[in-house]
């Protein structure tokens, strides 16, 4: 599972439906929802009946045609209002700000430029500027994808050079740069993919892993050099491993120098790490992968960092006072080159330390460290150019603020900020007139965001942005201008560029989606609720479009629930799911439980061993606070979750089966002894030491308890949450006799990127909602 965990995917689907009941049930000749629609109008025909109800008191759920909100639009990407600019950046010789866009509202980017002395935009590329941009991802670069949770094409990602106007454009596993004066050069064609290429801070040179090793091409002359040699079967230099990619949200296994002339790398050695196999069916074949996957309790993989001299091809490894496992991330260079900074872990998460290593022995000294009860995790932080000191954002009180610390001690030189709110986001630091810019919650509310900034030698924030709701801004090298993306619950986005402190200089929002007034969307209301202990909790509410009078209605709760994801924000979303089940007359639902992110380390801190607890708790507290609503119908509730989120469904469906009748739940951990070690452990503990904990949360033991209608949903390709999770759950339900439903896609990974398994799983969602909450 992933921070801002989203739905992800491959290819083509291959798609079946099946029902599944306990030992002694006869099995049913056609799969189960099938024979539950057999009496009524097929859900997605036009003009198919309202559905009647066996209470009076209930409401009538209607049929689809009463929302404007199709299944096809539902799964259209990117829903209303989010074809936006993306990945926006200042070129360094300030006179273009970058970013991708779509010519044609899909997926499908291209990179612009906006001119700032001019106030126009114009393409700079399109994919198809690019030769051989069409064809396949590699394996390779598919899992990369999944990793970053990546679903644009086209062109869907670009690098500038620090200190020169040259850019970098990956496609299709070749490498291709773009001179200041526009010319565009191929610097490879080669068989195997060139991973994760990266330019240094000059433009004269871009690095790149091939068949597991480190390269790097000089732009000029385009002659290539080898820097690693290789090295037995399971180990690759310059690749984070599924962890660091997964997990701990280090996509990048090296690291250029400021003056392009070293390298720092890591070395996995995969070797001793438990295999998984990950078998499905794509293209009316099989598809088998083995693959690498660290279980909790298990051989995690060994990694090493080395320097290695592009001049000499020398590697200098780091050299510890002592050797432990640890996790390695957020490698840092000083500005001189001659240190390198990192930040490590233990196994469990709970100390972080930040380490300085001589650049030319490769001696690593630990500065500082900290120390958590429950758990902490790697952050941002910035190293100062023209002083040697560092922002270090850390835990003050249960809340996340900056801080000013000294580079060549680590001593903590000043407080930068404080208080009951939280820093989420490090954002420039602008040295000339000294002061940070970040991220920060907004006025007397952790559901909005804004930009600040606070002068590094001490004083009151200052906020920069205006309009309530969420704003991810950013500025630009000089401190300038500000580049703004911004929206509320009830405004949709807006992209600008704005002079800090001043006019805006362009407005770069694309139009809306032209069909975007005739869907009806409604925004929810905000909830605020009294949770367990005292603690308030958030929620989102969209009531049914029409509320009968004198009649109840139910309720779908959409939960993720999650530790590193924030799901009620002040921020736009079309749901386009919640309207249509809403238009057919049912209250959508959400909330973030203790444990879910935005709100600092001492709400997380309680899901700590706690997993299936006191989430749970806090979702059934929202239903009792929202059933206290005369039209809301407590006795019929339904919940829909995937990955954390379908843990969430199934665990309520199994722990609560008063208070929850109708589950969808896609793919879910069901032991979590079967997930990874670096997500599970740093909120489980250590399976050998902890093992009640696990049991509490397994639902393989809760298997018996089912009373109400469960829905499973997981694609046998999943590499994330393996089948074999849904696989136990199945053995433990037909084991206690218990029917449940089942779809399963052979050719889809953890997410389901193909339009058709978008389509029929969404379909047979809705559908098991209203042949089950009638």
């Amino acid at each position: 599972m992933h921070k801002g965990q989203g739905l992800a995917g491959v290819l083509a689907l291959a798609g079946v439906l099946s029902g599944c009941g306990g030992a002694g049930e006869p099995w049913p000749k056609r799969p189960l929802l099938s024979e539950m629609t057999k009496d009524h109008a097929a859900e997605g025909a036009p003009g198919a009946a309202a559905l009647p109800n066996a209470d009076a008191t209930h409401a009538m759920i209607l049929g689809p045609e009463k929302s404007a909100v199709s299944f096809e639009r539902m799964i259209k990407m990117p829903e209303p209002g989010w074809n936006i600019p993306r990945l926006i950046k200042p070129s360094p010789d300030g006179k273009l700000v970058t970013y991708l866009a779509s010519e044609s509202g899909d997926m499908t980017m291209s990179l612009f430029a906006f001119d700032l002395d001019k106030r126009t935009s114009r393409v700079l590329l399109r994919a198809s500027d690019l030769p051989g941009s069409g064809k396949p991802l590699s394996r390779e670069e598919e899992l990369r994808r999944e990793r970053q949770r990546q679903r644009a094409m086209g062109i869907v990602g670009y690098q500038w050079a620090e200190k020169a106007p040259v850019m970098l454009v990956p496609a299709a596993g070749d490498v291709f740069v773009r001179a200041a004066d526009g010319k565009l050069s191929r610097l490879t064609e080669t068989q195997e993919p060139e991973l994760d290429p990266q330019l240094c801070a000059t433009g004269e040179r871009v690095a790149y892993v091939r068949s597991d090793d480190l390269w790097v091409v000089d732009v000029a002359t385009r002659k290539e050099t080898r820097l690693t040699t290789g090295g037995p079967k399971g180990t690759t230099r310059g690749q984070s491993d599924f962890l660091g990619q997964e997990e701990l949200d280090e996509p990048h296994g090296f690291f250029w120098s400021p003056g392009c002339d070293k390298i720092v790398y890591l070395e996995v050695d995969e070797r001793d790490v438990p295999e998984h196999p990950v078998l499905g069916y794509r293209g009316e074949a099989p598809d088998l992968m083995m693959q690498k996957y660290p279980e909790v309790g298990e051989k995690n993989p060994k990694v090493r960092a080395g320097i290695v001299d592009l001049k000499t091809k020398k590697t200098t490894w780091l050299k510890w006072p002592a050797e432990a496992e640890r996790y390695m991330a957020r490698f840092r260079w000083a500005p001189d080159g001659n240190a390198l900074y990192l930040q490590t872990l233990d196994r469990l998460q709970k100390r972080r330390a930040l380490v300085r290593v001589d650049a030319k022995s490769g001696e690593a000294k630990e500065l500082f460290a900290e120390t958590s009860p429950t758990w902490i995790e790697f952050i941002d932080y910035h190293l100062l150019e023209k002083s040697p000191r560092f922002v270090w954002p850390h835990d003050v009180g249960g809340h996340i603020h900056l801080e000013l610390r000294d580079a060549t001690t680590g001593a903590s030189i000043k407080p930068l900020t404080s208080g009951d709110w939280d820093v989420h986001a490090l954002g420039r630091v602008d040295e000339a007139a000294g002061r940070v810019f970040f991220i920060g919650d907004g006025k007397d509310t952790p559901l909005d965001r804004h930009l600040y900034s606070v002068p590094l030698e001490g004083g009151a924030p200052k906020r920069w942005t205006e309009e309530p709701g969420v704003h991810w801004a950013a500025v630009d090298r000089g401190a300038k201008f500000v580049m703004d993306i911004h929206s509320a619950m009830d405004r949709t986005p807006k992209v600008v560029l704005r002079e800090l402190g001043g006019p805006v200089l362009a407005d770069l929002t694309l139009p809306m989606d032209p069909d975007f007034a005739s869907l009806g969307v409604r925004s929810p209301e905000i909830v605020s609720v009294d949770g367990p202990g005292g603690v308030k909790l958030y929620g989102a509410l969209l009531p049914p479009r029409v509320i009968e009078p004198g009649k109840k209605h139910p309720v779908v709760v959409m939960v993720y629930g999650g530790p590193g994801v924030q799901t009620v924000l002040n921020m736009w979303s079309a749901r386009l799911l919640w309207q249509h089940l809403a238009d057919r007359g049912f209250a959508v639902f959400q909330l973030d439980n203790r444990g879910t992110a935005g709100r600092g380390p001492a709400f997380e801190a309680p899901l700590y061993k706690n997993v299936g607890n006191v989430d749970l708790a806090d979702q059934i507290a929202g239903i009792d606070a929202i059933a206290k609503r005369p039209y809301i119908d407590a006795s019929r509730v339904g919940i829909h979750g995937h990955s954390y989120g379908g843990y969430m469904a199934a665990l309520a469906l199994l722990k609560a089966p008063d208070r929850f009748h109708v589950g969808v739940a896609g793919s879910l951990v069901t032991d979590w002894r079967l997930y990874d070690s670096a997500y599970t452990e740093r909120y489980l503990g250590s399976v050998k030491d902890d093992e009640k904990s696990y049991d509490a949360a397994d639902l393989t033991k809760l298997a018996g308890n089912l009373r109400g209608k469960l829905f499973l949903m997981h694609a046998l390709m999943d590499e994330n949450v393996h089948f074999q999770n849904t696989a136990e759950l199945i053995d433990a339900l037909v084991a206690a006799n218990k029917r449940f439903d089942l779809l399963v896609f052979p050719g889809e990974r953890h997410g389901y990127r193909a339009p058709a398994a978008r389509l029929y799983a969404t379909q047979r969602t809705v559908e098991y909602f209203v042949e089950n909450l009638r």
